[in-house]
């Protein structure tokens, strides 16, 4: 009842989830490692190398760290992160805006796409969060203040009572030409294993990527084909 109306038609998704707070999420998988006897290490990964048939290292921190098998799962990053260290794959970024509105989450009760304007309008336990469009502007290059003024103004056609702007922010989805991730081992180095690409869909996707990525890592047959998503399919 809050959507103001200009919506002529719409389709409901009434099986549909969401995530209130994605970072609460991650931090829950973190704690879960670690109390199943994983080792978390927080720092900067720069580089991964080939040290051997049976080695890779990682750099974090300026320090070296060898392991058996290693998942390359570093989003837009990941060809920063490989570097010398596999081969080099078309990946590029499609940027995404965020514009988060305190104080507004009750006014929905589910995500709303707006499907003319290309954005997503998700109730949040920090508050509605209006996020997407497209950009094709890589890793470095500036924000763009219009696209969030754009999203902010857009917003408030469709939900006049909607509350002050809070924070904004751009993320970086991993993007390749085909559309499809990268899943499966690198062909310069085996026992490296991509699982990057994922576009809009990477929170969507990655629970079955896991799944996958831990089948190829036992040696086992994937649950399934991942023939489409290998990495020398662009060589």
């Amino acid at each position: 009842p809050n959507l103001a109306p200009i919506f002529p038609h719409a389709v409901l998704y009434p099986n549909g989830f969401t995530i209130l707070d994605p970072k609460q999420m991650t931090n829950r998988m973190v704690n879960h490692l670690c109390h199943t006897g994983g080792n978390f290490i927080k720092g900067e990964v720069s580089a991964v190398e080939a040290q051997s048939a049976d080695s890779v290292a990682f750099m974090v921190n300026g320090n070296r760290h060898h392991y058996d098998q290693t998942v390359l799962a570093g989003g837009a990053w990941s060809m920063q992160i490989a570097k010398g260290g596999c081969e080099k794959l078309p990946l590029d970024t499609e940027r995404g805006y965020h514009v988060l509105f305190s104080e507004s989450a009750e006014l929905l009760n589910r995500p709303v796409g707006f499907a003319d304007a290309g954005f997503y309008m998700t109730p949040m336990y920090q508050g509605l969060r209006a996020a997407g469009t497209v950009e094709l502007g890589g890793l470095n290059a500036a924000p763009n203040p219009e696209r969030l003024s754009y999203i902010e103004r857009r917003v408030r056609q469709a939900l006049p009572d909607v509350g002050p702007v809070s924070d904004t922010w751009l993320g970086f989805r991993p993007t390749l030409p085909d559309s499809l991730p990268v899943i499966g081992r690198s062909k310069q180095n085996p026992n490296l294993i991509f699982a990057f690409g994922h576009h809009h869909l990477g929170l969507t996707l990655g629970g079955i990527t896991g799944k996958l990525v831990s089948e190829i890592a036992a040696g086992a047959t994937p649950s399934l084909d991942v023939t489409p998503f290998r990495p020398d399919r662009f060589s």
